[in-house]
């Protein structure tokens, strides 16, 4: 008789103590990097919305709007049980927005800003948690932690240059150390030309980039033309990075797209850009 109801207690300390996840079938994504994340965690068939500015996984997924902008009416319409957000990008009012439509009971997670590699692992756990796919979402951070270790690793000759982050055209962007590029500095062992700078993104004139004369300068194409701004680079002839051929147009979905493992794979293309054979 003691050991039957040791057995019952046993079973019912496993059933209680694991974590309850609710089964979400209908998932919006306010965010490229939230649908990055869900498709990466298994839940593409989950997904029935998502932003126009999404990198893949467009097809048979209705299109609620902009990573700014959303159809309020459309994502009702769409019956979701669960509206991801993230406030790397999304507009506040928009979230309180959806929280007044409520009518229908669904869920509302908002993915935490990123500052760093670490943010974006634990956000990505976080998330995992809340979708009942922890396990999958460690071995990914496993995975992306050991890709970014060894490529780091492979670069022996360094010389702490001077990178400039290009992340605007008109007015010219840049990067603070507030920013979770500071991280693609660290792995690319880079120095970022506005480490000194305590903000995230800041507005910079031309002149004090060429004062401070970086090494090389990464164009971040956000809907604007790099290759308009790789030749606006190239008329100052005296600038390092001009002099040695390290003027470098990337794509914003790839360095801006907060996930674990295209964070590691960003990291591996900067390497093999910004270093001569490595490959």
């Amino acid at each position: 008789m003691t050991r039957k109801i040791f057995f019952i207690i046993s079973i019912l300390f496993l059933f209680f103590s694991k974590p309850f996840c609710k089964e979400y079938k209908r998932i919006i994504s306010l965010s490229p990097s939230v649908t990055e994340s869900l498709y990466e965690l298994g839940m593409e068939s989950f997904v029935k919305g998502i932003t126009i500015d999404s990198k893949k996984g467009s097809f048979g997924k209705e299109v609620i709007g902009s990573l700014l902008e959303q159809d309020i009416e459309k994502i009702i319409y769409l019956k979701p049980d669960l509206i991801i957000a993230s406030k790397d990008g999304n507009i506040q009012k928009m979230v309180d927005t959806l929280r007044q439509y409520n009518y229908t009971g669904f869920d509302i997670y908002v993915v935490d800003l990123a500052k760093s590699f670490d943010d974006i692992c634990t956000n990505f756990l976080k998330l995992a948690e809340k979708l009942g796919k922890l396990g999958d979402a460690e071995n990914i951070i496993e995975q992306a932690k050991r890709s970014v270790e060894e490529s780091c690793n492979k670069i022996v000759d360094y010389k702490d240059l001077k990178l400039f982050w290009q992340i605007g055209a008109t007015p010219l962007y840049t990067a603070g150390n507030k920013s979770f590029i500071n991280d693609y500095n660290y792995y690319t062992k880079t120095k970022n030309l506005y480490e000194d700078i305590n903000l995230r993104y800041f507005p910079v004139n031309i002149e004090d980039v060429l004062e401070r004369n970086p090494d090389i300068i990464i164009i971040i194409n956000m809907g604007y033309s790099g290759i308009k701004e790789k030749k606006v680079w190239g008329k100052y002839k005296l600038l390092n990075a001009v002099k040695n051929n390290k003027v470098f147009i990337l794509d914003e979905q790839d360095l801006f797209m907060l996930t674990p493992l295209t964070f590691s794979q960003s990291v591996e293309v900067l390497i093999k850009v910004i270093y001569e054979g490595i490959n």
